[in-house]
C-alpha cells in the first residue's frame, strides 16, 4: 500500500487555460464515429457497440456503450458522477483502450441519453442498474471500475453492501463520500420529511461550472452541453444522504483493491474524505494520491497526463495480482443506515412516563401522532 502526493506544481497557481490539449488523444480510436449512433461500428482497431439495455424497473432503459480493442487484456467500466454522462469521459476510454481494456459505460438512470425522470433515483435503483452491466461483462477477463464523484460513492456502497463482489481493482476519482457540514441536523428533517411529501419535486443543485476544471475550453463545453442535467428530486437528494451516511461508518469491512485519486482544490467533494475513507479501509492494496493543484474533473483538466500515467502503471501492477472475479450469488442493494432504535425507544419510554398525567387526557389519535412526531425527532437528532 502506498499515500503519496504530487510534490511539484503544474503551475504556480490554478490558473485557467484554453488549452485544448485534454482531448488530443481521444480521436484515436473513435475518428469517424458518430457519438449518436445505435448498433455496431468498427474499424481497423476498434469495435464500438451502443444500444439500449432494459433494467428491473419496467419501462426504464440504460443508454450502453461498449469499446472492444483487437485484443482484450482486461475490462472496465466507467461511471459518471452527478449531472453527467458517460460521454463525459471520452479520453480516459482512449486511455484504457490504448493498454488494450475493453471498456463499458453508461448513462445512470435519470442522466444523459437513459430513461427514468431526471435528476431521480434511488439507492437500490442505482445499484441495481449496475447489476445489470456486471452481468455483461466476461468473467474469465480481469476486471476493474473507475468511477467518478456520486459515482464513486454509489460503486463503494455496492460493494459495502455485497462483500463476496471481488475484483481487480476499484479507481475512483474525486469520491463524495460524506454529508456535507451545511446540512445540519435541521436540514436532514426538513429533507426527510419533505420526501414523505413531495419526493419528486425538483430542485437547483445551483453547480458552478467552473469548479469542474481550470480548463476554460471544457467549461465552455459543459455549459453548452444539453445533455448537463443540474437539478435533481428531493427523494434523490436524499438518497445521496444515505450513501453518505453508510460509507464512511462501514469503511472498515472494505476490502478491493483500490487507487483513490483527489484533486485539493476541489470545492464540490473535499479530498479529505478520500484521505479519511483510505485510513480506514482495510484493503491490502491501496494507493491515494492527492493532486495540489487539482479541481473536480482530473481527468478534463491539466492533471489528466499524470493521472493517465497513474492509472496505466496502476492497473498494471494489479494485472500482476493473483485476483480471481468473484460475484454475489445473492444480490444486496441499497444501503442499511443505523437507527439506534433502543436508544429512541428509552428516551421515548421516558418522556412519557414525565408527560403521563397530561398525555392520558389526550385523544388516541392525538397520542398515536404525538409519538410518531417524537420518534422521528429522535431518530433524526440521535442517529448520525
Amino acid at each position: 500500500m502506498s499515500y503519496s502526493t504530487t510534490d511539484e506544481r503544474l503551475m504556480d497557481s490554478p490558473k485557467r487555460t484554453e488549452s485544448t490539449d485534454i482531448q488530443s488523444d481521444s480521436q484515436m480510436f473513435k475518428k469517424g464515429f458518430n457519438p449518436q449512433f445505435l448498433g455496431i461500428q468498427q474499424t481497423s482497431k476498434v469495435t464500438v457497440s451502443r444500444r439500449y439495455l432494459d433494467t428491473k424497473t419496467h419501462g426504464v432503459q440504460l443508454y450502453y456503450q461498449e469499446f472492444t480493442p483487437q485484443n482484450v487484456d482486461a475490462q472496465v467500466i466507467i461511471v459518471h458522477g452527478f449531472g453527467e454522462h458517460s460521454g463525459n469521459y471520452q479520453q480516459l476510454t482512449d486511455c484504457f483502450l490504448f493498454n488494450n481494456f475493453k471498456v463499458y459505460l453508461y448513462d445512470q438512470r435519470g442522466f444523459g441519453y437513459s430513461g427514468g425522470i431526471r435528476g431521480q433515483a434511488t439507492v437500490e435503483q442505482m445499484h441495481m442498474d449496475l447489476d445489470t452491466i456486471l452481468q455483461l461483462v466476461d468473467r474469465s477477463v480481469p476486471l476493474f471500475i473507475f468511477c467518478h464523484a456520486l459515482g464513486a460513492s454509489m460503486v463503494i456502497s455496492f460493494c459495502l453492501m455485497n462483500p463476496s463482489f471481488q475484483f481487480q481493482g476499484l479507481i475512483c476519482s474525486n469520491a463524495q463520500l460524506r454529508v456535507p457540514a451545511k446540512y445540519g441536523k435541521f436540514k436532514m428533517l426538513t429533507l426527510k420529511l419533505m420526501t414523505k411529501l413531495c419526493p419528486d419535486l425538483q430542485v437547483n443543485t445551483y453547480q458552478n461550472l467552473s469548479y469542474a476544471s481550470k480548463n476554460n475550453h471544457h467549461i465552455k463545453k459543459l455549459a453548452t452541453d444539453h445533455l448537463m442535467h443540474p437539478y435533481m428530486s428531493i427523494q434523490f437528494a436524499y438518497n445521496v444522504l444515505l450513501f453518505q451516511q453508510f460509507i464512511l461508518p462501514n469503511a472498515t469491512k472494505f476490502r478491493i483493491p483500490i487507487l483513490l485519486l483527489h484533486g485539493k482544490e476541489d470545492k464540490i467533494a473535499s479530498h479529505l474524505d478520500s484521505l479519511d475513507f483510505y485510513r480506514i479501509i482495510q484493503s491490502k492494496e491501496k494507493t491515494l494520491k492527492i493532486f495540489e493543484q487539482g479541481f473536480h474533473e482530473l481527468h478534463n483538466d491539466s492533471e489528466w497526463p499524470k493521472m493517465k500515467i497513474l492509472i496505466t502503471q496502476w492497473c498494471t501492477k494489479m494485472l500482476s495480482k493473483d485476483v480471481k472475479i468473484s460475484f454475489m450469488r445473492e444480490h444486496h442493494y441499497g444501503v442499511v443506515v443505523k437507527h439506534y432504535r433502543s436508544k429512541i425507544r428509552i428516551i421515548l419510554t421516558i418522556l412519557l412516563i414525565l408527560f403521563r398525567k397530561k398525555y392520558i387526557c389526550l385523544k388516541t389519535s392525538t397520542k398515536i401522532s404525538i409519538i410518531i412526531f417524537i420518534e422521528l425527532l429522535l431518530r433524526v437528532f440521535i442517529s448520525n
